[in-house]
């Protein structure tokens, strides 16, 4: 027996199971944040493909883009197509959206009204650690857009909160490497999320693969803490084919509290190129397994956690594009509208609202945004350059 979700690519079937009470359709979303507005973007821009991922629909915009990513590998030479690094690399203003990095970083916190407060208010470790899962990987599909945002600019902010009264800060905190880092607090305290994000990207032939090495923690306000990290995301297509987004790798939440982990294996049947060409994949890459076990009690030889059938605790699955299940509950799926962040009035100077090139952007007007973001880039290099003297000097003294 089945139930249907819905996407932009149609009804997705995928197996019954009791919800639990969540948000459920648009017309329920009464808050003020920008969810539903986001998600409304990415299904627009977004159909799931056969194979599995987000397939870029908009074949005019993606047209449009391509041709500036081939004027770009003539003008950059061809180490732009071979593994060099993406994040420090000056791109065309056509390639980007007037938003910074740290305003898409909280994209896929949408849902943390939904699931962070249920998370606090547990108390089973076992239900607590389901809804962090359920937070992390609802957002995920809402990663997917065309167009880039701004790197950040050092010491460059954004401020917002969540309809519940839930703070979110966020900073960019190192240029090179670039490390962007927040904190999310909930009014009541009963929560604390916060953590940080080194971020890369490198172009290999047709694709673009980004890190985010870095680690997410939520300290809650009984002294229980989970730490996570995210997988790479593979962008494909980029010069010719269709243009998918998707998830590689897998993730692990620990509680060393309680003595339990979450592992998430994304796109556990994969093929390979090879086997690929003689055999059809049984699932679409985008479909995901799980189990939450109890740790401590056996150790590989590599000397990390091994996990046997007696300490399974629960078995779950799903799609980050359709739904996540725990034992035939479904906790979350993509008819969930995310209720989003606020923006705050009265941001601190430093807030990303305040760069020129990005509010020239937003006005539509790109020859000034193309004018000041060279200047930005500009001011960035010769800020790092005094950096990088000053530290010579500093270690000359030593």
């Amino acid at each position: 027996m089945t139930s249907k979700v819905m996407s932009s690519s149609g009804e997705i079937p995928f197996p019954l199971g009791k919800s639990i009470p969540l948000v459920s359709s648009s017309s329920e979303i009464t808050h003020p944040g920008n969810g539903k507005q986001l998600q409304a973007k990415v299904f627009a821009q977004n159909q799931r493909h056969p194979s599995g991922g987000w397939k870029f629909v908009d074949e005019v915009e993606l047209k449009k883009q391509r041709g500036v990513c081939w004027e770009l590998v003539k003008s950059a030479g061809n180490s732009l197509i071979e593994g060099k690094e993406l994040v420090n690399t000056s791109l065309p203003i056509a390639l980007f959206e007037p938003r910074s990095f740290l305003e898409k970083l909280t994209d896929t916190w949408c849902y943390a009204p939904v699931y962070l407060s249920k998370a606090a208010a547990a108390v089973d470790p076992v239900e607590r650690l389901k809804y962090v899962v359920a937070f992390t990987m609802s957002g995920l599909h809402l990663t997917s857009t065309l167009t880039k945002p701004f790197n950040p600019l050092l010491g460059e902010t954004f401020e917002g909160h969540f309809y519940d009264g839930t703070k979110v800060f966020c900073e960019q905190t190192s240029h090179h490497p670039p490390i962007s880092n927040w904190q999310v607090q909930d009014k009541d305290n009963r929560y604390h999320y916060y953590g940080y994000g080194v971020w890369s990207a490198s172009c290999r032939g047709n694709i673009v693969k980004g890190y985010q090495k870095g680690t997410h923690t939520i300290e809650f306000h009984d002294g229980g803490t989970i730490t996570w990290t995210l997988p790479e995301i593979l962008v494909k297509g980029i010069f010719w084919g269709d243009r998918l987004t998707d998830f590689n790798g897998k993730i692990l939440f620990t509680d060393e509290k309680n003595k339990i982990c979450c592992e998430i294996t994304f796109n556990p049947h994969a093929l390979g190129f090879v086997r690929s060409i003689f055999s059809k994949q049984k699932e679409p890459s985008d479909y995901f397994v799980g189990q939450i076990f109890k740790t401590g009690t056996t150790e590989s030889k590599s000397g990390k956690e091994k996990k046997q059938d007696a300490d399974v605790i629960c078995s779950f699955e799903g799609s980050w594009l359709t739904h996540l299940s725990f034992d035939n509950t479904v906790y979350w799926d993509i008819k969930m509208v995310p209720p989003g962040i606020v923006y705050e009035e009265n941001p601190l100077p430093t807030d990303c609202r305040f760069r020129e090139d990005l509010r020239y952007l937003k006005e539509g007007n790109t020859d000034k945004a193309k004018e000041y973001k060279s200047i930005v880039e500009e001011r960035q290099r010769a800020e790092a350059k005094l950096r990088k003297e000053g530290k010579k000097e500093k270690s000359k003294k030593k």
